[in-house]
């Protein structure tokens, strides 16, 4: 997490988050140095202040939401796909998608992908 390019972003000064966030500015100052790690709550002030996930605050996927692999992961054979985990409405949806691609073939799919793709 780089909490010091966020603010610097934001254009708030150590003191002015560590008051949003109702913390001193040394225990702010720690959390960008790395001297010291945020408690969960305090991590979830720290999201919403600067209109982040909670998975990008702790470094597990990038500014756009991708999943972070470590060069030892990549080394491993993890890949971005075995990485990201998928909500339960994301999960159906996959099962439906598959379901039509067996019982009505690729050419199926495809409308279904267009199809989505127009809602966006």
């Amino acid at each position: 997490m780089n909490l010091r390019d966020l603010r610097k972003e934001y254009g708030y000064s150590q003191k002015q988050v560590a008051e949003k966030l109702n913390i001193s500015q040394q225990t702010y100052s720690d959390y960008e140095n790395g001297k010291t790690e945020p408690a969960t709550d305090t991590l979830i002030k720290i999201s919403k202040l600067y209109n982040v996930s909670l998975d990008y605050l702790l470094g597990v996927v990038d500014e756009l939401g991708s999943p972070i692999i470590t060069p030892e992961e990549r080394a491993a054979g993890v890949t971005d796909t075995k990485k990201v985990s998928i909500t339960p409405i994301e999960d159906d949806m996959l099962y439906v998608f598959r379901e039509v691609g067996k019982k009505r073939g690729e050419a199926a799919q495809r409308a279904i992908v267009e199809m989505v793709e127009k809602m966006l």
